[in-house]
């Protein structure tokens, strides 16, 4: 079988969907290594794979000056495709190129539906493509494939799609409670000698981060003044708010910026609560990770986020700076959680195969 699939979420450091990319194609890999893989990308991109991807290679050209990823995918990658006699093509990013309509199968993975729900988190040029495209690419890809039971519904809902198939993120096998020796390690690495309530996810609107610094004000005049707020994962956007209230001096906050995922199971594991206070999330892959490190989560109401939290973690209504200070006080309070295993990367590379093999080429 040969598969192509969108590439641009390999490129740099990867965050959320790129692992979730990543670790679906490794495992895929493991399960069936006769697949071809054709990764597509603008030219002078260098998407990373996983090592055991024997038969992969990458295609890309030239974007027009000043295009966007998603528009250079809409409109340049099919010249590309046309020429590669694909069985099928993986919108990694659930956008994909109008020529594959009608030619060639498509499996859409949808991680959520932010233009729709809080479209004022998003970057312009993001927001523009997903209301010209989104729409139109979901109601016409072979299979629909969503992250979560949470999103499903809401393609349900807000598309009158019904999904195909839910995969569910994996958590990987290096999240696990990690020993004293490996937390001092790490927490020597980054400086972090109080203890702290840990973050992880790109700073941007919709993960809610005033509210965050504000709560987290409450809680240091409620006796944890040596208590500290840890920021991991790179700057995003519209975040002028954010850098005023950081640049304040409130004491106690730390930004590490992008962490390497090796370093990411002791953070959890050494943290005293791990805090997901999102506006909205089409799963929240953080806090499976800080679960199965046994770490106390506090996380935002939302369907999604309690199925990723479970049902040990707290969730607070987070549009409230007293409910998640609240939450995260509770959270302070209580024993260390036992770690949960979450769903395997193996187990949605199977079902990512069956969708694949499901369509009739």
């Amino acid at each position: 079988m040969k598969i192509g699939f969108d590439a641009r979420a390999l490129v740099g450091k990867r965050t959320g969907i790129g692992n979730y990319i990543w670790s679906l194609l490794e495992e895929m890999a493991n399960l069936s290594p006769d697949i071809e893989f054709i990764a597509y990308c603008p030219e002078g991109s260098s998407p990373s794979f996983p090592e055991n991807l024997q038969h992969s290679r990458i295609r890309a050209n030239r974007p027009y000056p000043l295009m966007s990823g998603y528009f250079w995918l809409k409109w340049r990658s099919a010249s590309l495709i046309k020429k590669d006699n694909l069985d099928v093509f993986w919108a990694t990013r659930t956008l994909y190129p109008s020529y594959l309509i009608g030619n060639i199968p498509v499996v859409a993975t949808v991680y959520d539906l932010n233009h729709l729900i809080c479209p004022e988190t998003m970057p312009l040029i993001n927001m523009l493509a997903h209301r010209l495209y989104f729409r139109q690419d979901i109601v016409n890809a072979t299979k629909v494939v969503a992250i979560s039971s949470g999103t499903a519904e809401r393609v349900k809902d807000l598309l009158n799609r019904q999904v195909d198939s839910i995969v569910v993120p994996g958590t990987g096998k290096e999240f696990s409670p990690r020993n004293s020796i490996e937390i001092l390690a790490v927490r020597q690495k980054y400086n972090l000698f109080n203890p702290y309530i840990l973050f992880i996810g790109t700073l941007e609107p919709r993960k809610n981060l005033i509210t965050l610094l504000n709560a987290f004000k409450i809680i240091r005049n409620k006796g944890f003044s040596n208590l500290n707020l840890v920021l991991v994962g790179q700057m995003g956007w519209k975040n002028k708010k954010l850098k005023y209230q950081i640049d304040q001096n409130i004491d106690g906050i730390l930004e590490l910026g992008y962490v390497p995922n090796e370093d990411l199971a002791a953070l959890y594991s050494g943290s005293e609560v791990f805090v997901l206070p999102s506006l909205y999330e089409g799963y929240g892959m953080p806090a499976a990770e800080a679960r199965a490190c046994g770490t106390r989560v506090v996380a935002s109401d939302i369907p999604e986020l309690r199925e990723a939290g479970g049902n040990e973690s707290i969730y607070v209504n987070s549009l409230s700076v007293d409910s998640l200070a609240d939450g995260l006080l509770q959270a302070l309070s209580l024993e260390q959680q036992e770690p949960k295993v979450g769903m395997s990367w193996k187990m949605g590379a199977e079902s990512m195969l069956r969708i694949f093999n499901d369509i009739d080429i």
